[in-house]
C-alpha cells in the first residue's frame, strides 16, 4: 500500500467544510442535552444511594460537571477539529489511545487494568453504534474516497465515525477528573444523547456530498466480507462484555428499581444460537419427534403451521385465566415448615410447566409445530423451570409469577426477539417482575410491599393478552412506577427511622456518659440516701441534658460546675461526721445553691422532690450539732458497669477479632440473613451504626426498623453462623438463566 498521503482536491474544500459545520451542529445541540440531563440523573442515583458519603459525591458532581461542561465542550470540538485538518491533508486520524476491538483479548491485555472497564465502555459503545450504521458509513466512506482522488480510507479515518466521536470524548472528558462509577454514568449519557441518533448527521452528510454530485445514486450495500464481520462483531462482544459489565451496571439510571440491563449482562447472539442447536440435537433423539417433517428426509413441510396459525391454535385452547396458587390453596399449607413449603411448591409448580407444555403439544400435534417454535416452547419452559430455582424468591413469589408461562410461550412464537434482544419489552418486565419479587415480597407480610400489585398485573395479562404485545408495554410502565413509588417511600421511611434511631442513640450515650462520670467520682463513697437521691436523680438527669445538647459539653464551663456540685456534696455527706464540714457548709450553702438551682432552671424544675429534700437535709445539717445516723446507700464501683463499647474490646480470639473488624468495616446499606428459631429466614438491611454505643441498626425489606444489635452480639451471630452478609442478586434473570440453561445443555 502505498503510505503517501493523497490530499483531498481544492474543489472539494467547501464540501470539507460543510461536513464540518454539520458535524459541529449535530454535536452542540445533542452536548448541550447530555449536560442538561447530567442533574436529573444525579439526583436519582443520589436518591438510591445507600451511604452519605455516596449521595454528597453526586450531588457534588452536578456542579463540577456544570462548571467545566463549557471548557470540555470547546476542547472537544479543538480535538474533533484535528482529525478533519488529518483528512484534509491525506492522513490518519491519529487516536491518543489505541483502537482495540472488545472482543480482541490479545489487544486489551495491553491496557491497564485501572482502564479497562472504562475502555471496554467505549469500545462497546463504538462497536454498537458501527453495527448500527454500518451502512451509511460505507456509503461515507466510498464518496471521502472520491474527494482523496480515489484513495480508499480505512474506517477509523472517516471524520466524525464512531471512533472518532467516541474517543475524542474519552480523551477530554478526563478534564472532568470525576471518579470511575461518575465517569461511567456520563459515558452512558454520551452514548444516549449522541451516538444513539448519530445516524441522523450521517444521512445528512451524505445528502450533502450526494447533492454535490458524488456517488448521487449509491446503493446501501456492503461487500460481503465487512457484513460478515459486522455480524461477527454483532456477536461475540456482547457475549464478551458480560464479564465486565456487571460493575459498570450500577451505575445506569436506573438505579435498585430495575434489574441490571442488557448492557451489563448480554448472554449474545451466539450463545443463544448454541442453546438452539443444542435443543434441535436433543430433540432429534427423543421418540415423540420421530415422525416430525424436518427430521425425516421424505417429510413434508407443507404441514407445518405458520406463526398466526399457531398463536391462533394456542388461543383456542382452553388455558388458565385465574389463579392456581397450588400449595397455598391447601389447608396443610400453614402447617408445613419453610423448607417443606418450598420443597411442595417447586415440585407442584415443575407439573404445572409440564403439563402446560405437554397440553400444547398434545392439542396441537407436534409434527405440524416448526422445530424453530418447538425450540421456543421449550426455552420459555425452562426459564420459567429456573424461577423455582430462585434461591431469593418467597415460594409465594414463584406460585404467582409462574402463572406467566402460557403468555409468555405466546409471546415468544409471535416474536422470536424477545429471546434475543435484551431490550424487548416483555423481557424487560420479566426481569422487573422477578426482580421486585426478590426485593419486595414477604410472604409472611403481602400487604406491605408489592405482590398485590403484582398479582393484578399477571391477572390482566392471564386475562387479556391474545397477541398485541403493547400490553406488556403498558404493564412494564405501570408496573415501574408503583415500584418507584414505593421506593420512594420506604426511602423517607428509612430516613424518619435512622433520625430516630440516633436520636435515643444520642440519648443512651449521653445517659451512659453521665452514669459513668458520677460513678467516677461517688464509687465507694458511704452516702444519706437524700444526698444520693438527688445526684443519681436529679443531677444526672441534668448532666444527660447537657451531654444530649452539646457532645463536647465536658470541654465548657457548665461541665466544671457539674462537677464542683457533685464533690460539694460528696463533701456534705461527709458533714454528718465531721463538725468543721458543718461550719464549711454554713459559708458555702448560698453559692452552691445557686449553681444547682442554675442547673435546674436548665431541666425547667427547681423544685423537684429531690431537691426539695436536700434543701431540708441541709438546713438540719447546719442546725443540729450530733446528726442522727441513718442507713448509707454505697456507690458501687465503675468496674462494675461495664457498657458495650467495654464488651467489644475485651474479644479476645483471633476468629472474634476477625469478625469483629468484618462486623464495623461492613458498608451501610448492606443485606444480612438471620436464622430464627421458628426456622424462619429473616433478611435485613443493615441501616446505620452508632460508633458511640457499638449499636447496629437493622431494617426490614420495608424499611421498618427490625431490630438493634450491640457489636458484640452481631459478631456472636457470625460467628455460630445465624447471622451471614448477603449480596441480593439483581442481574436480569432472563439473560442468567439463559447462561445456565447453555450451560446444562452443554453438560448434559
Amino acid at each position: 500500500m502505498n503510505d503517501t498521503p493523497v490530499t483531498v482536491l481544492p474543489k472539494f474544500h467547501y464540501l470539507v467544510e460543510n461536513y464540518q459545520t454539520e458535524v459541529n451542529d449535530f454535536l452542540k445541540e445533542r452536548f448541550d442535552r447530555m449536560f442538561f440531563e447530567v442533574e436529573p440523573v444525579m439526583i436519582d442515583f443520589a436518591s438510591k444511594a445507600e451511604t452519605d458519603n455516596a449521595q454528597i459525591l453526586f450531588f457534588d458532581s452536578i456542579s463540577h460537571i456544570q462548571d467545566l461542561s463549557d471548557q470540555v465542550t470547546q476542547a472537544y470540538f479543538d480535538t474533533l477539529k484535528t482529525g478533519f485538518s488529518a483528512f484534509r491533508r491525506g492522513q490518519s486520524i491519529h487516536y491518543p489511545k489505541p483502537i482495540i476491538e472488545a472482543n480482541n483479548t490479545e489487544q486489551i491485555d495491553i491496557v491497564e487494568n485501572s482502564d479497562l472497564e472504562i475502555h471496554i465502555a467505549i469500545q462497546s459503545m463504538i462497536t454498537r453504534s458501527r453495527n448500527k450504521n454500518h451502512q451509511v458509513l460505507y456509503q461515507i466512506g466510498q464518496r471521502l474516497a472520491v474527494m482523496q482522488q480515489g484513495r480508499k480510507l480505512r474506517d477509523p479515518d472517516i471524520p466524525a465515525c464512531p471512533d472518532h466521536i467516541a474517543t475524542t470524548f474519552q480523551a477530554v472528558s478526563c478534564r472532568f477528573e470525576l471518579e470511575q462509577k461518575l465517569l461511567l454514568i456520563l459515558y452512558v449519557l454520551f452514548e444516549k444523547n449522541v451516538l444513539n441518533d448519530i445516524g441522523t448527521l450521517y444521512a445528512e452528510i451524505n445528502k450533502i456530498l450526494s447533492d454535490a454530485g458524488i456517488y448521487p445514486h449509491l446503493a446501501p450495500v456492503v461487500s460481503l466480507n465487512k457484513s460478515k464481520a459486522q455480524n461477527s462483531e454483532e456477536r461475540v462482544p456482547a457475549e464478551n462484555e458480560s464479564s465486565s459489565q456487571p460493575e459498570a451496571a450500577k451505575n445506569t439510571s436506573r438505579g435498585r428499581t430495575e434489574p441490571l440491563t442488557n448492557e451489563d449482562f448480554s448472554i449474545g447472539e451466539a450463545v443463544f444460537n448454541s442453546i438452539l442447536s443444542l435443543l434441535t440435537e436433543r430433540r432429534r433423539t427423543d421418540p415423540r419427534f420421530k415422525d416430525h417433517p424436518e427430521y425425516r428426509p421424505d417429510g413434508n413441510l407443507e404441514q407445518l403451521r405458520s406463526k398466526p396459525d399457531l398463536v391462533t391454535a394456542i388461543n383456542q385452547l382452553d388455558m388458565p385465566k385465574h389463579f392456581d396458587m397450588g400449595v397455598y390453596e391447601s389447608e396443610t399449607a400453614a402447617t408445613l415448615t419453610p423448607a417443606d413449603r418450598s420443597a411442595a411448591t417447586i415440585e407442584y409448580l415443575q407439573k404445572r410447566i409440564t403439563n402446560e407444555r405437554e397440553d400444547i403439544y398434545r392439542e396441537l400435534d407436534t409434527n405440524t409445530i416448526p422445530t424453530a417454535d418447538l425450540d421456543t416452547i421449550e426455552l420459555v419452559g425452562m426459564l420459567f423451570e429456573h424461577i423455582l430455582d430462585d434461591q431469593d424468591l418467597a415460594s409465594l413469589t414463584k406460585t404467582l409469577i409462574c402463572h406467566l408461562h402460557t403468555p409468555y410461550l405466546k409471546v415468544a412464537i409471535i416474536d422470536r426477539d424477545f429471546l434475543t434482544n435484551p431490550e424487548h419489552i416483555a423481557r424487560k418486565l420479566l426481569n422487573l417482575v422477578v426482580n421486585a419479587g426478590r426485593r419486595w415480597v414477604d410472604e409472611n407480610n403481602v400487604e406491605a410491599g408489592i405482590y398485590h400489585r403484582m398479582s393484578d398485573m399477571i391477572q390482566i395479562i392471564m386475562r387479556d393478552f391474545k397477541d398485541d404485545i403493547s400490553l406488556f408495554s403498558r404493564a412494564y410502565d405501570e408496573f415501574l412506577d408503583h415500584l418507584q413509588a414505593l421506593e420512594h417511600k420506604t426511602k423517607i421511611l428509612e430516613e424518619r427511622t435512622k433520625e430516630a434511631t440516633r436520636g435515643k442513640d444520642r440519648l443512651e450515650y449521653a445517659r451512659l456518659r453521665a452514669d459513668e462520670v458520677m460513678h467516677q467520682h461517688c464509687a465507694g463513697v458511704r452516702f444519706h440516701p437524700v444526698l444520693w437521691q438527688f445526684l443519681s436523680v436529679v443531677w444526672e438527669n441534668y448532666m444527660t441534658l447537657l451531654l444530649l445538647r452539646d457532645e463536647q459539653a465536658e470541654k465548657h464551663k457548665e461541665w466544671r460546675t457539674v462537677l464542683m456540685v457533685i464533690n460539694s456534696v460528696i463533701k456534705i455527706n461527709n458533714g454528718y461526721t465531721d463538725p468543721q464540714t458543718r461550719e464549711w457548709l454554713k459559708h458555702t450553702w448560698p453559692r452552691l445553691k445557686n449553681s444547682i438551682e442554675s442547673g435546674l432552671d436548665f431541666l425547667g424544675n427547681t423544685n423537684t422532690s429531690e431537691y426539695v429534700a436536700l434543701q431540708q437535709a441541709v438546713h438540719e445539717l447546719q442546725r443540729s450539732t450530733q446528726p442522727e445516723p441513718v442507713e448509707k446507700v454505697v456507690v458501687q464501683p465503675e468496674a462494675e458497669l461495664r457498657t458495650n463499647r467495654e464488651a467489644v474490646k475485651g474479644m479476645r480470639s483471633e476468629k472474634m477479632r476477625k469478625l469483629l473488624a468484618k462486623a464495623q468495616q461492613t458498608d451501610i446499606g448492606s443485606w444480612f440473613e438471620f436464622d430464627e428459631p421458628d426456622g424462619k429466614l429473616q433478611r435485613v438491611k443493615l441501616s446505620w451504626y452508632s460508633p458511640v454505643t457499638n449499636n447496629h441498626m437493622f431494617i426490614d425489606r420495608f424499611c421498618y426498623k427490625a431490630f438493634i444489635l450491640p457489636t458484640e452480639v452481631l459478631v456472636s451471630r457470625l460467628a455460630n453462623e445465624t447471622a451471614r452478609i448477603i449480596e441480593p442478586n439483581r442481574f436480569p434473570f432472563v439473560d442468567q438463566a439463559l447462561k445456565k440453561i447453555y450451560g446444562l445443555l452443554r453438560t448434559g
